[in-house]
């Protein structure tokens, strides 16, 4: 009986090579196109000096400092659009927590940048931007005295822009509502006062006759009694 032949153990080592040659074109276009982005920030981080042939590594960790950069800049502008959809005190919590945060993550994955090849870095940001826009926007909204669940909380703040301004926070949004709500209460009753008073005269006259005739009766029964 013929012996069986024995199995092959998977080497995935070379299953790696074989998936990282194959992929190197592409990640070194997309290391291109970032490094082109912003090219100074890119060189900065990337050491390269001017002289000589940039290598690979120059290369991907330019790239590396461009989405670093992006990583942290991106909680300032989610601060932004914050304060612009009418939360201005939460907002600045989100940029300056956020960009506090993404400091502190991009240092955390420094250590790890080596064994990563620089994606630690800006990976690190975005958790610590993440999570420092929570805790900002959730400090700041807690000393003004806000709580998201109820509108009458929190300092009242608009630009004085226009007739009735332009509300910035909850409770000035809460107000300027309820004053429009009463305007328009006031409006309508505007335009039923007329009509009320109007009813009023014609049932006014309509007891004044049935009063007339009341007395007419009673006049001519003493009168004609029966």
């Amino acid at each position: 009986m013929a012996k069986e032949k024995a199995a092959t153990p998977f080497d995935f080592g070379n299953l790696l090579n074989q998936v990282s040659a194959q992929s190197a074109p592409y990640y070194m276009q997309a290391n291109r196109g970032l490094y082109g982005m912003f090219p100074q920030t890119a060189r900065a981080a990337s050491g390269y000096t001017g002289t000589g042939m940039m290598t690979p590594a120059m290369l991907r960790k330019g790239a590396m400092g461009v989405s670093t950069m992006g990583v942290t800049r991106l909680p300032l502008a989610q601060g932004f659009l914050q304060a612009v959809s009418g939360d201005p005190i939460g907002g600045a919590g989100t940029a300056i927590g956020g960009f506090a945060g993404a400091k502190l993550g991009a240092k955390a994955g420094i250590p790890f940048a080596k064994v990563t090849g620089g994606l630690s870095i800006p990976v690190g940001a975005l958790v610590g931007g993440l999570i420092g826009a929570g805790t900002g926007q959730s400090t700041t909204r807690g000393l003004a005295g806000i709580d998201i669940n109820d509108p009458l909380t929190g300092p009242d703040f608009s630009l004085p822009i226009g007739k009735d301004g332009i509300p910035l926070t909850q409770y000035a949004r809460t107000k300027k509502s309820m004053k429009r709500a009463m305007d328009l209460e006031k409006m309508r009753l505007n335009q039923l006062l007329p009509m009320i008073e109007k009813a009023k005269d014609k049932q006014f006259q309509r007891d004044l006759i049935t009063g007339q005739m009341q007395m007419a009766g009673q006049l001519l029964g003493n009168i004609y009694p029966r």
